[in-house]
């Protein structure tokens, strides 16, 4: 992954923290965090300049979307990200199959022990972001 795309994760990861913070209480589920977190960073992407499109389904790929891709000019896919509770194959798979300068796994799983075993399924190429906003999230 390139430099300046390593300091956007860095940023995203406190800024995504932060937006996963703020959904109430009773309002926290998976669908809803992982959706909140996509919208957010939907946002963010489009604040670069680039076109983004959301639930992505590559050629070929039926098992899972990707959550959003950022286009340049000419159609180059810059990021293409997954939000997952843990490292999944389905979201390795969809993101191996298309070229893209910087993919990334966004997981959100309250057992550390099985988001680091899931990252087994890594390539890499694929990098990996565990969000932990909270000490207890539920």
């Amino acid at each position: 992954m390139q430099d300046d795309a390593f300091q956007y994760l860095e940023r995203w990861k406190r800024e995504l923290e932060e937006a996963w913070r703020e959904i109430p209480k009773p309002f926290r589920n998976e669908r809803t965090v992982h959706r909140t977190l996509q919208c957010f960073l939907f946002d963010r992407l489009k604040e670069l300049g680039y076109r983004v499109v959301a639930d992505y389904m590559p050629p070929r790929i039926m098992d899972r979307p990707i959550d959003l891709i950022a286009v340049k000019e000419g159609h180059e896919i810059l990021y293409a990200v997954c939000f997952d509770t843990v490292v999944t194959l389905a979201a390795v798979k969809s993101l191996s199959s298309f070229e893209c300068a910087n993919k990334v796994i966004f997981t959100t799983g309250h057992l550390e022990k099985k988001v680091k075993e899931s990252r087994f399924f890594l390539k890499p190429d694929i990098e990996h972001v565990h969000l932990q906003p909270f000490e207890k999230p539920f």
